[in-house]
């Protein structure tokens, strides 16, 4: 109920503030849009974030729902839950912060399709699956005309993403998918664009096939404004455009990715995977010959590259030794960036779960001193995680220390915590007596 609550304020002062801007005949101002932004985003992420399979949950706004009656207005409320299989069709409201709607839905089929799609701003889908078919399986997707009027809304669209290393087949569109990663969908002025965030994704339509790799796009074209049948075979990929991934709210997928950079790279030979920009970081791994790669950025010298694995993995590759084909590289630093976070207080709360209750340590290791129990059930700050151990540390109440992640509840990314280097390594282990020296008599030497 309170997720509810936080949700209609936050419209309700949206709201009020669009009567302000009617009247005084000026947009809503930048600064006003990016706290009201991260709002919605906590609020959607408090409602849907860890949803189960088989249903679609509502995040935002009321969306137009199909059947009417019962099912559209069981999706009116923020964090209601519908299951796939009664929804014929949803359409999800422009996000116009200075109108107070803001359109934000989870679809999520069950097995034997497993995805994730998630609607944000003017997104109308359709079920078009045959009955013999899983509901959901063929979508007809249709976005509404990009007209922002706050600075830090992104573009309408329509984002799926598979589990981790569990592609599945669906079409949208018309254009079958061996969607294997995240690629974001638009549909809008008679085509429909597919582009590829993370992974590989196998786009067939009108007899053809197009490879649709991260950091390209592909478009298939449509006539008199119906998206139910393709014209004509996938364009060749082309670089993602940045516009059509503009603020983009990547923490609201149920496996956040970092934005990669306009095309992708190739190892041409072994290459050494680092943790930094640098010779004297730490090798992570060694990447063989014929592994594509998503850029993340570059350091400031332009040598090295921050790259993805389609697995998940990051690390910093020597440009040099790589095959590129790149557009303009607009993210540049020299510390590692860390994975996207919840928004709001999901990506710094957990809740404890051990009945007895837990431990909170003063470094993160069982050697090391007790500071107080945390009983079940209670919430405790994330601050940080260990460099060495699955652990984390967390203010409880103001007693700050460190417990193992299984003791945790909790939906914030803990890759995207900050690695706190100032503990101590854990005490080596005691030895077995015996295990060195002569801790035992020579059976073998006389008497």
């Amino acid at each position: 109920m309170h997720r509810r609550l936080f949700f209609v304020v936050i419209v309700m002062a949206l709201a009020a503030g669009a009567t302000w801007a009617a009247q005084d005949g000026t947009a809503i101002s930048e600064a006003a849009c990016a706290p009201a932004l991260e709002n919605l985003w906590a609020a959607a992420s408090e409602a849907c974030i860890g949803g189960p399979a088989g249903f679609v949950c509502n995040g935002g706004s009321p969306p137009q729902v199909q059947p009417d009656g019962p099912v559209a207005n069981s999706l009116a409320v923020p964090g209601a839950l519908v299951e796939v299989g009664v929804v014929d069709a949803i359409r999800t409201p422009p996000l116009a912060v200075e109108a107070g709607t803001a359109g934000l839905a989870w679809l999520r089929p069950d097995a034997p399709i497993r995805f994730t799609g998630v609607l944000v701003g003017d997104v109308s889908l359709r079920d078009v699956a045959p009955p013999e078919f899983p509901a959901w399986q063929s979508i007809v997707v249709q976005t509404g005309e990009n007209a922002p009027s706050c600075a830090g809304v992104p573009p309408n669209a329509f984002v799926v993403q598979t589990p981790l290393g569990a592609p599945t087949n669906i079409a949208i569109n018309g254009v079958s998918l061996g969607l294997n990663g995240t690629v974001v969908v638009r549909a809008a002025a008679d085509q429909t664009v597919f582009a590829a965030l993370s992974g590989e994704t196998l786009v067939f339509a009108a007899g053809q096939n197009q490879l649709l790799r991260t950091g390209q796009q592909v478009s298939v074209p449509y006539s008199g404004g119906s998206y139910a049948s393709p014209v004509g075979g996938p364009t060749l990929p082309q670089l993602l455009d940045p516009a059509l991934v503009r603020d983009l709210p990547v923490a609201l997928l149920d496996r956040p990715v970092i934005v990669p950079q306009a095309g992708y790279v190739s190892t041409q030979g072994e290459v050494n995977m680092r943790a930094a920009p640098s010779t004297d970081a730490a090798i992570l791994q060694q990447v063989p010959a014929g592994q594509n790669m998503a850029v993340l950025g570059r350091d400031t010298t332009g040598e090295w590259l921050h790259v993805r694995l389609d697995s998940g993995e990051t690390g910093w590759m020597f440009a040099s030794l790589l095959a590129q084909n790149l557009g303009s590289i607009d993210a540049v630093y020299d510390a590692t960036p860390l994975p996207p976070q919840r928004y709001g207080d999901m990506g710094r709360t957990a809740k404890i779960v051990a009945p007895a209750g837990v431990n909170l340590r003063q470094y993160p290791d069982v050697t090391f001193p007790l500071v107080l129990t945390i009983p079940d059930g209670a919430l405790v700050t994330l601050l940080a995680r260990s460099p060495y151990n699955p652990w984390v540390k967390v203010d409880y109440n103001g007693a700050v220390g460190w417990l193992s992640l299984v003791t945790l509840d909790t939906e914030a990314i803990i890759e995207a915590l900050p690695v706190d280097l100032n503990v101590p390594p854990p005490p080596p282990p005691t030895r077995v007596p015996g295990s060195f020296g002569n801790a035992f008599p020579d059976p073998n030497a006389g008497n």
